[in-house]
């Protein structure tokens, strides 16, 4: 997800503006070609960010629309180019309270070790950035305090631009870093995943509803599993998570999850609200031949 210099400058406009704009306005005030300017009305349409309404562009009514206008009038002196172009929305995703090197973000975030240092030296400057000394090396950590409205901004609009993938006719589960979970009752473009994938590991389910991830790719077992943990929503459902993981136990050990202790305790003979018991688990290990 990227915005450019021009697409940051027409944002600034529209925000700003306390008169509503046309097309030919941005073209006038930022002195480009009318051609460009279409493109970049559309890309930041896309994005959530502007809407056309009749002739005039305006914000749009959309969380990325709202989170920026928030962030404008936190920090309307600051220098939005700094912050936002070109692939310095991709580094700030990855920025958070745990302190990183330039190595470990320019892993993440795919970004040349050169320019994140290059952007770094720019977003530490603005405060954005709180930098630690560990050795000889630098570790990086955002700054909240100061600029939640920036994360806030960059987090909304990664969201806005995951949730697209998710068809009209289904249903959206969770947003995560590299894609989206969803379910349908009509086969969709997409990977299979949570419990529309047990099947592939000896747990044939009768289900009504397709479990999707997008972008398509090749998933790990671990990545199927706390799909069906985020899918689950009733006690039968939780049932199907339990017998995924035993069946599966010695490759799940080190799934971290919050429904992980609920699944713990339960094995444990525990009784927790919203779970099957362990007598209810008892008798379906042995409906699909799996040791407890």
């Amino acid at each position: 997800m990227r915005l450019s210099q021009n697409e940051i400058k027409a944002l600034l406009l529209i925000t700003s503006s306390e008169r509503i704009l046309l097309p030919r306005d941005i073209t006038n005030l930022l002195g480009l070609q009318r051609g460009s300017v279409s493109r970049i009305i559309t890309n930041l349409r896309d994005k959530g960010l502007v809407d056309r309404v009749d002739s005039s562009i305006v914000l749009a009514k959309a969380p990325p629309a709202d989170s920026f206008k928030r962030l404008y009038y936190a920090h309307r002196a600051s220098p939005f180019l700094l912050l936002l172009a070109d692939g310095r929305i991709e580094l700030l995703s990855w920025l958070n309270q745990s302190a990183k090197s330039a190595k470990e973000l320019h892993e993440q975030a795919e970004i040349p070790l050169k320019t994140v240092y290059y952007y770094l030296h720019d977003l530490a400057r603005l405060g954005v950035v709180v930098t630690t000394n560990k050795g000889k090396s630098s570790l990086y950590s955002f700054n909240y305090v100061y600029w939640g409205a920036l994360k806030d901004f960059v987090s909304a609009l990664q969201e806005y631009d995951k949730a697209r993938l998710v068809p009209r006719d289904a249903l959206l589960i969770k947003i995560y870093k590299d894609g989206v979970l969803f379910k349908s009752l009509r086969v969709q473009d997409a990977t299979f995943t949570s419990f529309s994938s047990y099947m592939d590991y000896g747990i044939e389910l009768g289900l009504r509803d397709n479990y999707y991830t997008l972008p398509k790719r090749e998933l790990s077992i671990e990545e199927v599993f706390i799909h069906s943990l985020d899918s689950a929503e009733d006690r039968s459902q939780k049932l199907f998570c339990i017998l995924f993981y035993l069946r599966n136990r010695d490759k799940l050990r080190s799934v971290l999850h919050p429904m992980m202790k609920d699944i713990e305790a339960v094995l444990q003979g525990e009784k927790v609200k919203g779970y099957p018991s362990l007598e209810d688990v008892e008798d379906r290990t042995e409906m699909y031949g799996i040791e407890l």
